[in-house]
């Protein structure tokens, strides 16, 4: 009899203590009760994929939408659509789920409202190929047409494996995005100083970039895309041809300045991801006689400056960092391009030959 108690009182102890395991893998250290929940996590959201190298989330990010699928089943588990103002310290977003494998995929920017489509989508049903990103355009005459201003369009994607966490340390990991929109400014100035009139002229940018994966790539490199400006102006710009013939000169100070005041006319586009594969167009006609004024590839004349910046960068890495892209082009007196120089951020390119029209 007391042989038997003994292993009665073995296997009670065997059975508790793996009561007690059980209990502890599914919460791991419990510290009170609110503590026991499923597995707590904080998602750092990060833009530091620009050329700066620095993040920019807090200023750029206004809304993300998180989506969390299990990579097992692939199905959705979780959305969550948040404002800026919603995020925690350090542009954090909460996300309570059971431990196990995920593939978190985040979209972001301003209001998509007017700019991009996104599914609903349906928890434990729809795929994370479901959440493409497709751009808004207005269909006539036969194409697509976008003529308003994109809100910004962040993406970022990763997989995790996420342990138990409990809200009193909760476990963190990162979710970098990128940007997807680009702003391009086209600047025409014409070399005599003549006044430039944007009325005169219609500028069109085409590319195939308006619908995207949810690993951002392209989903459909076929349609193609005119984009027109969104803000188009007509000014001048006062220019001191003399930089030693300045009022801090005092052996000078008498001597009126060496100026030029040259005419110019703005377009102001925004586009959808520039992607190395594509060849987008920028075309000036001018209005009066419907000659093309000038037509380049929106893509190489980017590129042309990225040896200035880092070499070590990708041609689609520099692409993807850089969102703005300002183009100066002058014009002779019979408004023809003189496609020898142009300035494109800043840096003054010199062409002496090459395929330009």
């Amino acid at each position: 009899m007391k042989l038997k108690a003994k292993i009665y009182g073995l296997t009670a102890a065997v059975m508790a203590a793996v009561s007690l395991t059980a209990t502890m893998s599914g919460c791991h250290a419990i510290y009170d009760e609110s503590d026991c929940v499923e597995s707590y996590n904080l998602v750092r959201l990060e833009y530091t994929h620009n050329m700066k190298f620095a993040d920019a989330f807090g200023q750029e990010v206004d809304r993300v939408t998180l989506l969390a699928f299990d990579s097992t089943t692939g199905k959705l588990v979780k959305r969550i659509d948040a404002a800026r103002s919603e995020l925690k310290d350090g542009n954090k977003v909460p996300l309570i789920v059971e431990p196990g494998q995920y593939d978190i995929l985040v979209w972001g920017g301003g209001d998509r409202k007017g700019s991009f489509d996104l599914a609903d989508g349906e928890v434990a049903v729809s795929t994370l190929a479901d959440f493409h990103c497709r751009m808004q355009r207005e269909e006539r005459d036969g194409g697509h047409h976008r003529d308003k201003d994109l809100a910004p369009l962040f993406h970022g994607l990763v997989h995790v494996d996420l342990p138990y966490a409990s809200p009193s340390r909760p476990h963190e990991f990162t979710v970098p995005v990128m940007k997807d929109t680009n702003v391009i400014r086209v600047v025409l100035q014409h070399v005599s100083g003549d006044v430039v009139d944007h009325r005169n002229f219609t500028f069109t940018i085409t590319d195939s970039n308006g619908w995207l994966n949810a690993d951002n790539t392209l989903r459909d490199a076929q349609t193609l895309i005119s984009y027109h400006p969104w803000h188009l102006a007509t000014g001048s710009v006062d220019i001191n041809t003399d930089p030693e013939d300045a009022p801090t000169n005092p052996s000078k100070a008498s001597v009126p300045g060496s100026r030029a005041v040259l005419g110019a006319s703005l377009a102001e586009f925004t586009l959808n991801r520039l992607m190395e594969s594509n060849n987008p167009q920028l075309t000036v006609i001018n209005n009066a006689t419907g000659k093309k004024v000038l037509g380049i590839s929106i893509r190489d004349y980017a590129l042309l400056v990225k040896g200035f910046y880092h070499q070590q960068m990708t041609d689609q890495e520099y692409l993807d960092r850089q969102d703005e892209y300002n183009m100066t082009f002058f014009l002779d007196e019979g408004n023809r391009w003189v496609s020898t120089v142009i300035i494109i951020n800043d840096w003054r390119i010199v062409r002496h030959e090459g395929p330009i029209e």
